[in-house]
């Protein structure tokens, strides 16, 4: 009923451009603890140590336990834990002249989250349906941001802001109204704020949805089909001369099937974007066809 996973890993980042050449590493040892009690009550807890060359030492961990009650199956879930993410040599070093420049003076994002939520089958189980509440409370957001210029268009750079919240929560409802067909539908709210200024986060909409079928007609074939919603959200134009506006929002179609020949081998095919939808995300970047 127990299961130790443990193990390290050191990577080495690089890069080299014709005007900088830079490196860091990052050296991380981590173990996790999954335990089952009874077929009832299930706790995850994570530990991991970071040495990472620029930025120092970092310890960040995660507990997650989670109980299915009796009778009803209700499988009650939550957790809580911290993150840690170094700046990249691309957000501290390339500049895109004239109109970006890098920060060298970036410091590491530092969270602390939790989330609380439930699952609950009917059916035979061939009804599922549950919701999420989550909560992160970031340090040292990166972020983009105007600065002060004496050309005609604002310079952009990144910066740390003191404070940032996500919060929000997910549902999803999933059903096999027949054997071979499973419909799933997910919705998630994210309401993502500067806790400094009291302005909403750019790129970060408040609303994404899905709707996906998978149908097996026969026993090696698979089809799928996704319909993907996502909210309006707030940008910038691609040069950021206007630092504020709201993006569209915009629904894309993809479709997909796949074929197992034998236990070794399938072979599939997709189409992403079926109806051509012409979106951009970010705003100024136009999404391919």
């Amino acid at each position: 009923g127990h299961t130790l996973v443990t193990g390290a890993e050191h990577e080495v980042e690089k890069m080299s451009t014709a005007f900088v050449k830079a490196e860091n590493a990052n050296t991380g040892v981590y173990a996790q603890l999954q335990s089952e009690f009874a077929q009832r009550f299930f706790v995850v807890g994570n530990v991991r140590h970071d040495v990472n060359e620029r930025f120092g030492d970092a310890t960040t961990f995660r507990i997650a336990p989670s109980v299915i009650l009796p009778v009803t199956d209700t499988k009650l879930k939550a957790s809580y834990g911290s993150g840690f993410k170094a700046p990249t040599l691309s957000q501290m070093f390339v500049d895109f002249l004239p109109s970006f420049v890098a920060n060298p003076n970036l410091r590491p994002e530092e969270s602390i989250g939790y989330d609380v939520g439930f699952e609950q089958p009917v059916w035979n189980n061939r009804l599922r349906f549950g919701a999420t509440y989550f909560n992160n409370d970031i340090k040292n957001l990166i972020v983009g941001t105007g600065i002060a210029s004496t050309v005609p268009f604002t310079v952009r750079t990144y910066e740390n802001i003191g404070r940032a919240e996500t919060s929000g929560w997910e549902g999803f409802v999933a059903v096999n109204p027949v054997e071979r067909l499973l419909l799933r539908a997910d919705y998630t709210y994210t309401k993502a704020i500067d806790a400094t200024t009291g302005l909403e986060l750019l790129r970060r909409p408040r609303h994404k949805a899905s709707f996906t079928a998978a149908w097996t007609p026969i026993d090696p074939l698979t089809l799928s089909a996704t319909v993907l919603y996502v909210g309006e959200f707030i940008d910038g134009n691609r040069d950021f001369s206007i630092p504020r506006l709201t993006a569209p929002a915009h629904t894309v179609v993809n479709i997909a099937g796949d074929y197992r020949i034998s236990e070794q081998a399938k072979v599939f095919a997709r189409i992403d974007n079926l109806f051509n939808e012409r979106y951009q995300e970010p705003t100024g970047f136009l999404r391919p066809g």
